[in-house]
């Protein structure tokens, strides 16, 4: 059994370590085209001696992205054909200007040497070197000499301001001053006959100082006045009183000396700059100077209504000038009056006659019976009504059709009291009771006036506002004052006179103050006995 194992195993053994032959026909094919391809491929390239080597890389002749085988477009030839002509255009004026150049220098060099200009020399004798082509020119710079030189200009010492040295406008309201009591006759300023100066001419107005000659604010002695009206002699020209004065009118004693003292400069408020061109306003100041530029325009304001609603303008500047300066004695407090705030009081002007318009305004359609509408009836009637006011200023009598009762008419004594002037007790009749104590003359004139206007705008039959201007309603205003002075307070002055201060008290009543009681020493019983 063992020979037997053994010879087995031997005989495996033999046929596994044997060389096997496989017969595929496959395989010679195989080899045939392997040895095809490694004919056909390429040979290996040589290896390079460094990266930057590209001595071996294969060049193409003929290549799509050459620059110079592209045609450019439309666009980019206009562009370059552009560019070509500026830079050709530049060139040409470069040319010229260097032949212009060229020439003058010829021209300079030609001409004789000026031997009469100093020649600059060398600082030093080292400094001798060959001169540049253009070292002849002559220069047109010469010596002027040794100028006068002024003498140093003192400056102050700066002082350091600090919250204790500093000095503060006093702090007060804007109205402090507009319920100042009105000056006594005696206080106010008086009219004389020396020449102004004109806004235009002087760089300030008037001046509110005791210690100048005050000779700059008075119109012309050929320019027409509006007096006052608490003047006596304005009074009594008003009324028409042609008696002679008597020696105490005539010969009033001048007011008393007060002590001198330097006016202030007035100041703007903190933080504001006029701007060119703006309207000045009294808010632009600083309140001490606000509180008197608003009294100043009150008192102003009165005067236009009370003695002459539309005077020339050197009047206006020198009522101005007056009515601050009142103001100034009155407060206390003296600042400078500079034009732009002579600007504000004078356009007070205009204000105060808008409010006179206004107070007649809402009553006047109802109460003279115009309506509105645009039916031909209507048209009629109203053109007819107005035509009928109109003739001889009919519209202010108590009867507008017989011309009955001069200036009674009942929208006169109904629409006073709506007033600006009389409204209440801060009005302007009630801070100044002697511009309208007894209505003036020009008062009732600028009533009449703006009665007159508000007549005219129904004159077509239909309403057509106007603006209440001197332009327009001038003329009228002088015009009533002179049917007033010379028509109606001629004919009685004592009589006249007595109906104003009846007016005047009717209107007044609610915010005039009372009139003192006279004292005597006869009573009711003594009366009685006689």
């Amino acid at each position: 059994m063992i020979q037997v194992y053994l010879l087995l195993s031997l005989s495996l053994s033999s046929t596994t370590m044997a060389p096997h032959r496989i017969d595929d026909s496959d395989s010679d094919s195989d080899s045939n085209n392997e040895a095809a391809a490694a004919a056909a491929a390429p040979p290996l390239k040589k290896p390079r001696a460094s990266r930057d080597d590209v001595s071996g890389n294969e060049t193409f002749p003929n290549r799509t992205c050459d620059t110079s085988s592209r045609k450019p477009s439309k666009r980019q030839s206009a562009t370059e054909k552009e560019n070509l002509e500026t830079s050709q255009k530049r060139l040409a004026d470069a040319q010229k200007a260097f032949l212009k150049l060229k020439k003058k220098v010829n021209i300079m060099e030609a001409q004789p040497k000026d031997k009469n200009v100093a020649d600059d020399e060398p600082e030093s004798e080292d400094n001798d070197f060959d001169e540049p082509p253009n070292a002849d020119f002559t220069s047109s710079i010469k010596s002027l000499g040794q100028l006068p030189v002024p003498p140093p200009r003192t400056i102050a010492p700066l002082r350091k301001t600090t919250k204790a040295n500093a000095a503060k406008a006093p702090v007060i309201s804007s109205r402090a001053f507009k319920g100042l009591p009105e000056l006594a006759l005696e206080e106010r300023n008086q009219y004389d006959t020396s020449p102004p100066q004109s806004p235009s001419q002087s760089p300030t107005h008037r001046v509110h100082d005791e210690d100048d000659d005050g000779t700059s604010r008075f119109p012309s002695p050929g320019t027409p006045l509006a007096l006052p009206f608490h003047t006596p002699n304005a009074r009594r020209q008003a009324a028409g009183d042609k008696c002679p004065r008597t020696p105490s009118e005539s010969s009033a004693p001048p007011p008393p000396k007060r002590s001198k003292s330097k006016a202030k400069e007035s100041q703007f408020r903190d933080g504001f700059a006029p701007a060119p061109g703006a309207k000045p306003n009294a808010s632009d100041y600083e309140p001490i100077v606000e509180a008197p530029l608003l009294r100043a325009c009150a008192e102003y304001s009165a005067r236009i209504a009370a003695n002459n609603g539309f005077p020339p303008t050197t009047v206006q500047y020198q009522w101005a000038d007056e009515c601050f300066n009142n103001v100034c004695r009155s407060s206390k407090e003296r600042y400078k009056l500079l034009p732009r705030m002579a600007k504000v009081i004078t356009k007070r002007g205009s204000h105060i006659r808008g409010k006179v318009v206004e107070g007649y305004w809402p009553l006047f359609a109802s109460h003279y019976g115009f309506q509105r509408g645009n039916s031909k009836a209507i048209i009629a009637a109203n053109k007819a009504k107005a035509e009928a006011l109109l003739y001889k200023a009919s519209f202010h009598y108590k009867d507008t059709t017989a011309r009955a009762g001069y200036a009674e008419n009942k929208i006169m004594t109904e629409a006073r009291p709506l007033f600006y002037i009389f409204k209440n007790k801060k009005s302007l009749a009630a801070v100044f009771p002697s511009h309208f104590n007894p209505l003036s003359a020009a008062y009732l004139a600028l009533e009449f006036s703006v009665l007159q206007s508000l007549t005219q705008e129904w004159s077509t039959g239909v309403h057509i506002p106007a603006e209440f201007a001197e332009k327009e309603m001038g003329s009228a205003y002088r015009t009533h004052l002179a049917d007033i002075n010379e028509k109606w307070i001629a004919l009685n002055p004592v009589v006249t006179e007595k109906l104003r201060r009846k007016w005047y008290k009717r209107t007044a009543q609610g915010i005039a103050p009372p009139d003192p009681e006279q004292d005597t020493h006869i009573d009711e019983k003594d009366q009685e006995r006689e």
